[in-house]
């Protein structure tokens, strides 16, 4: 299903010139919203308004990033596309036509100069540990904490490595030995001594912030799945300051199956509505890469975390990337 806004009518004050900005002048706007049929079935079988979308809510969208300055005819139109698709989960794609009647050009007898932008709906699904931020001295610290607590020996700290990015249980299971009350028990020390211990030690990994700052303003919707307990990775994304570009958080608590299994890029698809082909998974472990793979995603791989490059590529990721900002130009094409 397409929904037209045809031929809205602005005065606004975009332009690079500044008579332009303290003037005005006259735009026109046109936007189509594409929605799947079966998103809108409650709307195209029972006459449901709750099965799409309200052109009153899409109008009051569009009217808020006419009246927002831009220099450039590019930058509104962009700015409508991705408000648009924040706004409205249901809707995959938006086209976005924007027109500048009179445009200040000597000698110009011509018609409206207008820029016309078709912006798909991306879902980008992060790993937090080792992807988003470097926690992996605030984990170190935290478990060797956690084993003398315990009254255990820790292992290697490349085993211990080895092991971030499964789930917390799995992790010390792996590492300790512990079964039953004992592993419960670790699991529950860990937790509490990470608040006092590890969290301290963690931040986010250059131009993490700004690419999603960045991705975000392309309309881009983010998610985290991530092996960490929920309550913790929204208090960390906060923390952070990349919780405001968040838009779902599907953690260890959250499902059934942990990674590899694909089961939280699966239920981050059903819930945007987003096709495998548009999903990019990115982590720094091969559970992350084999994760994506199982939901037929595109997947990249970051070799500043956990996992060896080495390692990496023997699970066959699309891309290979070394810094986080680097993703940019293969998400946003």
């Amino acid at each position: 299903m397409i929904i037209s806004l045809q031929q809205l009518n602005f005065h606004a004050h975009h332009g690079v010139l500044p008579q332009e900005q303290r003037t005005g002048g006259h735009f026109t706007v046109d936007v189509r919203l594409h929605l799947p049929d079966a998103a809108c079935l409650s709307a195209l079988a029972h006459d449901d308004l709750s099965g799409t979308v309200n052109y009153a809510e899409a109008h009051a969208v569009i009217v808020r990033e006419m009246q927002q300055l831009s220099a450039l005819l590019e930058h509104v139109a962009s700015r409508i596309a991705s408000a648009l698709l924040h706004a409205f989960p249901p809707v995959q794609r938006v086209q976005v036509s924007v027109a500048k009647h009179c445009p200040p050009i000597a000698g110009y007898a011509g018609g409206p100069c207008s820029v016309q932008v078709d912006v798909p709906r991306r879902l980008v699904v992060l790993d937090f540990d080792g992807t988003l931020a470097d926690t992996r001295q605030g984990i170190l610290a935290t478990m060797q904490a956690t084993f003398a607590a315990c009254g255990a020996s820790l292992p290697p700290e490349a085993d211990v490595v080895a092991t971030i990015g499964l789930p917390l249980h799995e992790s010390l299971a792996m590492l300790g030995g512990w079964q039953g009350e004992a592993l419960q028990h670790a699991v529950d020390t860990y937790r509490t001594l990470f608040e006092q211990v590890g969290t301290s030690r963690i931040e986010a990994f250059p131009g993490v912030l700004s690419t999603l700052q960045t991705l975000h303003a392309m309309g881009c919707t983010l998610a985290v799945a991530t092996s960490r307990g929920h309550a913790s990775v929204v208090e960390l994304c906060a923390r952070l300051g990349i919780a405001p570009y968040i838009r779902h958080v599907l953690a260890a608590d959250d499902v059934q199956h942990s990674k590899p299994h694909p089961e939280a890029v699966l239920r981050l698809q059903t819930i945007t509505g987003v096709l495998p082909e548009r999903t990019w998974v990115i982590g720094d472990t091969t559970f992350d890469v084999d994760m994506g793979h199982a939901a037929q995603a595109l997947t990249i791989a970051v070799t500043y975390g956990n996992h060896t490059p080495e390692r990496l590529a023997s699970s066959h990721p699309h891309h290979i990337v070394h810094g986080f900002e680097e993703l940019l130009p293969l998400i946003v094409k």
